[in-house]
């Protein structure tokens, strides 16, 4: 056998990828969103979870708390906390070694939100919606136009 060959730190007992599914079926609210919805979420905030016992990471576009899943986790802790997972965007890294895992399926319980791409974006919590400013209903010459935007 030729190459690189793969060494596992594995797991203890009771933290295998069978626990984890048996885990993740049973539990409701392995993000600890505490019946709060899901929400967009910034880099920065993300980047303040980096610890063993506060770890959030970012995979293609969605957040994940994987605080849960770290000691399930068959190449130990270590990885996800020092190597681009744990505070930052680990999509690259999670494609390099493991392309054939959904991982959305796999940490679906632990979903906090979305990342914030464009901060300025964001409608506030208080808006009722209506997010239309008078100008909006003006032309770039200062005519009127017709408003064909449904207000809720």
């Amino acid at each position: 056998m030729s190459g690189k060959r793969r060494t596992e730190k594995g797991v203890k007992k009771g933290f295998s990828l069978m626990d984890w599914m048996r885990l993740t079926q049973h539990t409701k609210d392995l993000a600890g969103r505490k019946g709060r919805s899901l929400r967009a979420i910034t880099i920065e905030e993300v980047q303040q979870h980096t610890s063993e016992y506060d770890v959030w990471t970012v995979y293609e576009g969605r957040v994940y708390n994987l605080t849960p899943y770290l000691h399930y986790h068959p190449g130990g802790l270590q990885i996800l906390l020092g190597r681009g997972v744990a505070g930052s965007d680990c999509t690259e890294l999670f494609k390099k070694y493991h392309k054939w895992v959904n991982g959305h399926a796999m940490l679906q319980k632990c979903e906090l939100g979305w990342i914030l791409t464009n901060p300025e974006l964001v409608i506030p919590e208080e808006s009722n919606g209506d997010t239309q400013s008078d100008d909006d209903t003006r032309s770039s010459t200062g005519e009127e136009k017709e408003n064909t935007t449904t207000r809720l």
